[in-house]
């Protein structure tokens, strides 16, 4: 069998779909196909000849330091065994880590001994994941939220009723033998009634606002607003109305960020602000509190992002130390717009 020569194998290699990337003995990069070129953001003369592991594999996938003598893509020059990683990180040109999944094999260059390097982007599987990982969290948090519904209609509205109807039992038994008790006893059982009712409109005012439904998603953050205890500015085009499923993703998530506000931020004033295109809702909330907001401190933050997850959105966070805060959410919108 004829060996191909080395533009024909080129050729070969460089039409393949995954990222190839070859390092000669000194760890230096001597080839990268397109695939891996459009992946790392450099074309061909910018990346030929640099250190590989000082170029793209400096840092690990949360931030910190990658020791050279640690790195896995150069160790097949040494041991020459294969190296494979499901999940790590390569750092594009523009500094931003980018998912990938690799092997790293050892290989017989010209002048000596190298390495080649296939790898292809795994954001998209990641990104999945992430999402799997947003809804199963939700699910546990809404199985929690519906045992506290079930306890408080049990332990209050419930026996509100029960004990108004063991009174109406009494108003029906004395009625004909004293009608002024059984007149006071009627105006008692009333105001109880009337309390009850009233317990069952703030409880499902928790679940889902009227004004919401009603009158869609900036009615409902302006009376948020109205009702939050530091000072929140609500800042609309008119967006007219959304999608339900958007609008109640907004509202929840909006009014949690302003309870997180209030818990923590020590913050004077809050700006809510929305915009919309045909496809997008838009939406910041910004604090002028004391900053350090992160998804991992316990503040209910990564709730947020879970919600947003759950229907498709995107939710970010900028939070230096000393604000401001910023929360900025992107949600798509999908089905008819609800009633105005």
């Amino acid at each position: 069998m004829e060996t191909p020569d080395n533009e024909v194998l080129l050729r070969a290699v460089a039409a393949v779909a995954d990222a190839i990337y070859v390092i000669d003995q000194d760890g230096r990069a001597t080839f990268a196909n397109p695939a891996a070129l459009a992946i790392l953001g450099y074309d061909e003369k910018e990346i030929l000849g640099r250190p590989s592991h000082e170029t793209i594999h400096y840092r690990r996938p949360d931030g910190s330091p990658y020791p050279k003598d640690e790195c896995p893509l150069v160790r097949p020059l040494f041991s020459g065994e294969t190296v494979r990683g499901d999940q790590d990180a390569f750092i594009r040109k523009d500094g931003s880590l980018i998912p990938i999944a690799y092997s790293s094999a050892p290989v017989t260059l010209t002048d000596g001994k190298g390495a080649v390097v296939a790898f292809h982007d795994i954001s998209e599987r990641m990104r999945l994941g992430e999402v799997e990982a947003s809804r199963a969290r939700i699910s546990r948090a809404a199985d929690h939220v519906r045992r506290i519904i079930e306890r408080d209609l049990h332990d209050g509205a419930q026996q509100q009723f029960i004990t108004i109807a063991l009174e109406l039992e009494h108003i029906r038994s004395v009625i004909g033998i004293n009608p002024e008790t059984a007149e006071r006893l009627l105006e008692h059982a009333q105001k109880d009634l009337l309390d009850a009712i009233e317990q069952l409109r703030r409880l499902a005012h928790g679940i889902y606002p009227a004004v919401l439904s009603e009158r869609g998603l900036v009615a409902a953050l302006r009376s948020l607003a109205r009702q939050a205890m530091t000072m929140v500015h609500v800042k609309a085009d008119d967006i007219g109305r959304l999608p339900p499923d958007t609008e109640m993703t907004a509202y929840f998530i909006v009014a949690e960020a302003v309870t997180n506000v209030v818990k923590h931020a020590q913050a004077d004033h809050v700006e809510i602000a929305l915009a919309r295109t045909p496809r997008v809702l838009r939406l910041t909330v910004m604090d002028d509190g004391v900053g350090g907001a992160t998804f991992g401190a316990g503040t209910g933050l990564q709730g947020l992002r879970d919600r947003a997850d759950a229907v498709g959105g995107r939710l970010s966070l900028e939070s230096p130390i000393g604000g401001p805060t910023v929360i900025s959410l992107e949600l798509p919108m999908h089905g008819e717009p609800g009633r105005s």
